[in-house]
């Protein structure tokens, strides 16, 4: 995703369309996994995880392999909308079968080595993904990428074992239709805001009927005799805090990592490329300290850990803030470190509350549910730092955004804050 970003401007030049056009194909994958991983987490719940994570993993590939063959912008664009599907599937599904596969007691320290490798891949590709674009084309990111998919999709068939299909239920097409309809029409919303100004009629009746259609969704689940997503789940303290802990510290962590090259490069002079190269610094962290916060969330309890990695994200925010202000990169470089790290931390304990407070035989349905509203939350966090940083480019303008940044992020610590000490909710 960093790659295509960054490689925008050489795949605009190459398809004969401008970089607005084409900054849909960064935001398409985005858009198909929160639309999806609700949906998609379900029918795993219900036809079989391994199912729909082959499925998944089938589409991601052929989708990936696809965007190298891209003629124009609207093929690029809907083959990269095709790859975001394709990790729909996998991701609530393919959390599901991890989650089943330990004891309770395990899960916390599993889910930090599944964070620290899934972290650590994007990693490895930020650092060679430029250097390959630059020897090869941006084609080249494809043509690597693909047969490591294929890697991926062998190894799911021949060593996940087969699970076993849910108990037999409707499926709430309603509901389904609902979600992906309001979860399309906000992230849409934001991207038109983003692009056209929020005071542009379109952006204006997008963000109009955004109440509308999670109302409706609200509405539909609360009748449907067989939801998708039961509501009361929102009302279970290792739900419903995790959710709220994880959606707003990623809002920051996000924002965060969006706005440091251009403080970079505004406030310090550096060039698009070295700034790029600081971002590193984030997913190292990020990835190194999963296994330590899977072990702290096995051996200190899901809500201290929780707390702790939300805290580091709070602490990142101002870092970033005090170096918007003052000449001192260091502080920008801490802040990248302190927000991988504290999301490192915390995601494993976010990740194993949310397992422990719905049935076994809704895992894909509650983690497809968190995933999404994680989704969504990033998404508004990037385009609330980015609009109050706006084109004043002064270093008071991005500690303004930063420190709105860590006043989300501490949100985020009082819903870790509720997490139950107990590892499940259930019975609550």
């Amino acid at each position: 995703m960093t790659i295509i970003g960054a490689s925008l401007s050489d795949i605009s030049e190459s398809l004969g369309t401008t970089n607005a056009t084409l900054s849909w194909a960064v935001s398409a994958p985005f858009l198909g996994l929160a639309a999806g991983t609700t949906v998609f987490g379900t029918l795993g719940d219900l036809w079989g995880h391994r199912r729909m994570l082959i499925l998944g993993l089938t589409v991601f590939t052929a989708a990936t392999g696809v965007c190298g063959l891209a003629w124009d912008a609207l093929s690029f664009i809907g083959f990269r909308a095709l790859v975001g599907l394709g990790g729909a599937m996998m991701i609530p599904n393919g959390m599901a079968i991890m989650m089943a596969a330990f004891p309770v007691n395990q899960r916390a320290r599993a889910m930090g080595w599944f964070q620290f490798a899934a972290v650590g891949g994007p990693a490895i590709g930020l650092v060679t993904g430029g250097a390959l674009v630059d020897a090869l084309g941006w084609r080249a990111i494809f043509a690597v990428y693909t047969p490591i998919a294929a890697i991926g999709l062998i190894a799911a068939i021949f060593v996940v074992r087969p699970s076993r299909a849910g108990e037999a239920k409707p499926v709430d097409v309603a509901g389904a239709l609902s979600l992906v309809a309001a979860v399309i029409v906000l992230m849409v919303a934001l991207d038109r805001g983003a692009n056209l100004g929020f005071e542009h009629p379109v952006a204006l009746a997008l963000l109009a009927l955004v109440p509308a259609t999670i109302w409706t969704f609200v509405a539909i689940e609360r009748r449907t005799a067989h939801p998708m997503v039961p509501l009361e789940w929102f009302r279970r303290r290792n739900y419903a805090g995790p959710v709220v802990a994880s959606a707003t510290a990623n809002a920051a962590y996000m924002g965060g990592f969006i706005l440091a090259p251009q403080l970079l490069q505004e406030r310090y002079g550096y060039t698009l490329t070295a700034a790029t190269v600081f971002l590193v610094v984030r997913l190292v962290f990020f990835s190194l300290s999963s296994p330590v916060g899977g072990r702290l969330a096995a051996t200190r309890g899901e809500r201290w850990t929780s707390c702790l990695g939300s805290a580091l994200v709070v602490l990142a925010m101002v870092s970033f803030a005090a170096g918007s202000l003052v000449d001192a990169v260091v502080l920008v470089i801490l802040g990248l470190a302190l927000a991988g790290g504290g999301l490192g931390v915390a995601g494993p304990a976010y990740q194993v509350s949310v397992v422990g407070a719905v049935p076994m035989d809704r895992l894909g349905a509650a983690t497809g549910m968190f995933q999404t509203l994680t989704s969504l939350g990033t998404a508004a966090g990037v385009q609330v730092l980015v609009l109050a940083v706006g084109e004043n480019v002064t270093g008071a303008a991005f500690a303004s955004a930063f420190w709105l940044g860590a006043a989300v992020a501490a949100v985020g610590v009082i819903g870790a804050a509720a997490i139950s000490s107990a590892s499940s909710d259930l019975a609550e």
